[in-house]
């Protein structure tokens, strides 16, 4: 009897052994399925961050290479505007003393135009506030205000604003005109404002006073 008993015990025993490693088994199991899941959605992250930085590197080349090209070009006019200034250098002591004849006998707009070339070229040569050629400017806005030419030079350079007449903004491109109504709008702001600072107040029309009611009952 006691060997039966024993053996019924032995029995659950085991079972409860088996059972609990089976838990554990499970537990085990469903633990490494979660660290998998867990994996494969860190590696989909990083797929995707990858694809996304693979992205913005492709979106920074393509602006890289056309900053490459956009300096490739401006280099290309600067070389082109060095010749420009080296051939103007070459050409102005052959040029400046028929010009300047040309500035002192003719017709005003004429003899403007003579110096205002001679003008712009020591500009082109030696750089839009050379002294030298600002002075030639002078010379032909002198002889005639009416010359754009001379005055938008003069202007150009920096140094110091002359008032052009309207239609003196057709000479230069769009850019430039604007730019130009840009910076004389703030100087012509105050200016405006003053007559309007200085204007009287309107006075208020006198009040007429209101009729009193008349008694309807006596």
């Amino acid at each position: 009897m006691k060997m039966t008993m024993s053996k019924d015990k032995a029995q659950r025993v085991i079972l409860q052994v088996m059972l609990a490693l089976f838990l554990l088994a499970a537990g085990y199991a469903v633990s490494l399925f979660l660290k998998v899941g867990d994996l494969e959605s860190g590696l989909e992250q990083a797929t995707k961050s990858g694809q996304d930085t693979n992205a913005a590197l492709a979106a920074a080349q393509g602006k890289l290479t056309a900053a490459n090209a956009r300096l490739a070009d401006l280099e290309k006019k600067q070389q082109a505007a060095d010749s420009l200034k080296v051939l103007m250098s070459s050409i102005e002591p052959q040029v400046a003393p028929v010009l300047e004849a040309a500035g002192k006998s003719g017709k005003p707009n004429a003899r403007a135009a003579a110096l205002t070339a001679l003008g712009l070229i020591g500009q082109a040569a030696h750089g839009a506030s050379n002294e030298g050629a600002l002075s030639v400017l002078d010379r032909a806005f002198a002889i005639d205000k009416t010359y754009c030419p001379a005055g938008l030079a003069i202007n150009l350079s920096g140094t110091k604003k002359l008032d052009l007449a309207p239609e003196c903004e057709a000479f230069l491109p769009v850019a430039d005109a604007k730019a130009a109504d840009a910076k004389a709008a703030p100087a012509a702001a105050p200016a405006a404002a003053a007559p309007a600072a200085a204007a009287p107040a309107p006075a208020k029309a006198a009040e007429t006073p209101k009729a009193a009611p008349a008694d309807a009952k006596k």
